[in-house]
């Protein structure tokens, strides 16, 4: 009993300082996002619900980073499109151009991959997973 006790006893901390450190992240990423864009105080709760939801769900997938690489990333990537498609929403339209300007700077990123890759010969799989190794 002293051990299921311990156990339990353990395991609460641990998802205490795990959900502290996701807390952290979205509250992180959250006033990046403040200062880029300029949110204001309703934009910015939104966006922090919206890092703490992208948080969550990269915490959910981790698992696969080990088991299924490929699908990791791809997960990875559809969590960022997400993140993407709701920013979008609670932006005004002169918040949008600096989002236009940041999605811009990531496509010629991802065409520099893509031209580099296909330079080199590499297979279609292997440059979709180079696409999704960016950041």
């Amino acid at each position: 009993m002293k051990k299921l006790i311990f156990c339990f006893l353990f395991l609460s901390l641990a998802w205490g300082v795990f959900a502290q450190q996701e807390e952290d992240a979205a509250r992180k990423a959250t006033d990046e996002a403040i200062t880029l864009y300029q949110l204001n105080e309703q934009q910015a709760e939104e966006m922090y619900q919206i890092q703490k939801r992208r948080f969550r769900n990269l915490a959910s997938i981790e698992e696969l980073r080990q088991s299924d690489y490929p699908f990791f990333l791809q997960k990875k990537n559809s969590i960022r499109e997400g993140l993407m498609a709701s920013t979008q929403r609670l932006l005004t339209e002169a918040q949008m151009e600096i989002f236009n300007q940041q999605l811009a700077g990531r496509r010629k990123k991802e065409a520099a991959v893509v031209e580099e890759m296909k330079q080199e010969g590499a297979t279609k799989e292997e440059i979709q997973i180079a696409i999704w190794k960016i950041e």
